[in-house]
């Protein structure tokens, strides 16, 4: 039921419209004058205002000025005696929704009513949808601390305004699509599309519909035409993530979308001009890629043109606090949580192998077990475990006299790593110290490859 406030110094015009109104089945307040209607407008919130022009104290245009300094969003439905095209021109360009002269019908009032509501819904919906994109905004908001972020962040601002590739590297779970939002929020493209693509998520055999769409009949199952990620990005950012997994087949038409700024769907001659920023990140080397033929040495220039480094949270302490703060903000919202020192203690010395993403799992999951008491103690993460130094691990496994074939250690390590894993593989990499997009090559290649024995590699090193 829509709740409206009716202004007039006119107690009789004031009751009318009042029961016009309430007999259509909607609330009504009023107000005698513009400052009684300001005092309601504050303290009440309204689907819309009915007010008269002419007011003694403070008359409607100074009312609807005062709104709008005020930022009172609700529309206002104008009612005056003195019917010139002069004034409603005026008080149309002031903010008003709608404007009645006197006398009016029932029927006049119930459509204006009717129609202002609409506006009214439309401006409540645009309202919700500012304050969801500015609560996205905070969710990905840069915390930070340490000098190495505020370095790599003041890069981030410094390119933010100008179309220059940038490349965004550091270990998986350092934050390098959230750089890349804030790059994105900062630029002049910040009211359209962010737009993010994992390249590793992407089956190879369709990295070039995705990015560049298809038209009908292109292959089996295209039914219609489909546009790609850069069409759908146009005018705002496309993210690519995790680059260095971006099938070399497909590099050089990536290449030429780039630098020429166009590109044809598959299936389609067509060249498709494309206004679009292209951030890319990744988590290996792209320059060891490009020497070992894995990565084409031309995009890797095209992308690498300002690169920003992000540390690992092993090499930037100072922001533990602040970001289990900001974590446990964001996974306790129905209660404050207290960390203990000795809490503290135990996350600072935990070296964070999946660095801030870890981090986030570690505070949720440690919420989850607290939700009780609300108090989050050393034991609470007992559950992190501080792997053996590298030198230790190595003593662990000897070479026998007789020699080994290295095919069957390295299945043997991978299918205790899945097992421990539970057969999850991204952690059952992270258990090797290996990416997810390596681990499920290294798998492939160990599925594939027969077992010759130790000695029949062709340069006698594993693949990377």
């Amino acid at each position: 039921m829509a709740h409206l406030l009716i202004v007039d110094d006119e107690e009789k015009m004031r009751n009318l419209l009042s029961m016009m109104l309430e007999r259509k089945g909607f609330s009504t307040d009023k107000a005698g004058d513009g400052n009684q209607a300001l005092e309601k407008l504050y303290a009440n919130t309204y689907d819309m205002v009915i007010s008269d022009i002419k007011m003694p104290e403070m008359d409607g245009r100074e009312l609807i000025a005062r709104m709008k300094e005020e930022n009172i969003l609700t529309p206002v439905i104008f009612i005056t005696a003195f019917a010139t095209i002069d004034s409603a021109v005026e008080m149309m360009r002031n903010g008003g929704a709608d404007y009645i002269t006197k006398p009016f019908s029932e029927e006049q009032i119930l459509t204006a009513v009717q129609r202002t509501l609409k506006l009214s819904r439309l401006i409540t919906e645009n309202q919700e949808m500012k304050e969801a994109l500015k609560k996205a905004d905070k969710d990905h908001d840069v915390i930070l601390r340490s000098q190495k972020m505020k370095e790599a962040l003041d890069l981030a601002e410094s390119v933010a305004s100008v179309n220059t590739p940038v490349l965004i590297t550091g270990e998986s779970g350092t934050g390098k699509e959230l750089i890349a939002r804030y790059i994105h929020r900062r630029s002049h493209r910040n009211g359209c599309r962010f737009v993010p693509v994992n390249c590793a998520a992407i089956s190879p055999n369709l990295v070039e519909s995705e990015l560049f769409g298809y038209e009908k009949g292109a292959f089996t199952g295209a039914a219609e035409r489909r546009k790609g990620k850069f069409e759908f990005a146009t005018g705002g950012t496309l993210f690519l993530d995790e680059i260095g997994d971006f099938p070399l087949e497909s590099q050089g038409k990536l290449l030429r979308a780039l630098q020429e700024r166009q590109f044809h769907r598959v299936g389609g001659n067509r060249e498709i001009p494309v206004d679009v920023r292209v951030l890319c990140a990744t988590n290996r080397n792209l320059e060891a890629m490009v020497n070992q033929g894995k990565f084409r040495p031309d995009l890797f220039f095209r992308i690498n043109v300002f690169p920003i480094e992000l540390p690992p949270l092993r090499q930037r302490k100072e922001d533990i606090v602040p970001l289990t703060i900001h974590f446990l903000k964001q996974f306790a919202r129905e209660r404050d949580y207290e960390i203990t020192q000795d809490a503290v203690q135990k996350l600072m010395e935990y070296p964070w192998p999946g660095n801030v993403r870890e981090l986030a799992n570690v505070i949720e999951r440690g919420v989850i077990l607290t939700r009780k008491t609300g108090r989050m103690t050393s034991d609470t993460f007992s559950f992190l475990k501080v792997a053996q130094p590298a030198s230790q691990t190595f003593r662990i496994v000897k070479l026998p006299p007789q020699g080994v074939s290295l095919q069957q250690v390295q299945e043997s390590l991978v299918k205790q790593a899945l097992e421990v894993a539970g057969n999850n593989q991204t952690s059952a990499a992270k258990l090797l110290g290996m990416s997810r997009a390596k681990f499920r090559v290294f798998l492939k290649n160990l599925e594939e490859k027969p077992d010759d024995g130790p000695d029949e590699s062709a340069d006698g090193r594993p693949d990377e």
